[in-house]
């Protein structure tokens, strides 16, 4: 595993917030985003491996994810790290089958 990532002049750790981490996977995955990148194979694995880090010390049953919407109204998950009710460890993106027990979608109310 990498110790660092560098993403357009920046480096990344492990230790570096989640939230942050989750987002340059996501730029990674869908190279349609303006601001998309690619990583080589090593670097999207340390990413992943940093991201299941922090999704083990999270308390069961919760989650942070980031969403999308075409429409400004319906949002869907994209990509998300967390612990199930059950405190089984997740690091989730497309194309993985979703974990959660909720829906991966929810409305601007």
């Amino acid at each position: 595993m990498l110790s660092s990532i560098s993403v357009e002049g920046i480096t990344y750790h492990a230790t570096d917030e989640p939230l942050q981490l989750l987002g340059i996977l996501r730029r990674h995955l869908d190279p349609t985003l303006p601001n998309a990148v690619t990583l080589r194979p090593d670097e999207v694995l340390s990413l992943k491996s940093w991201l299941i880090d922090h999704a083990e010390r999270m308390t069961p049953g919760k989650a942070i994810w980031i969403e999308e919407s075409n429409d400004g109204l319906t949002y869907r998950v994209v990509a998300a790290i967390g612990k199930t009710e059950a405190g089984n460890t997740i690091v989730w993106h497309q194309p993985l089958p979703w974990p959660f027990g909720f829906h991966n979608e929810s409305k601007l109310l």
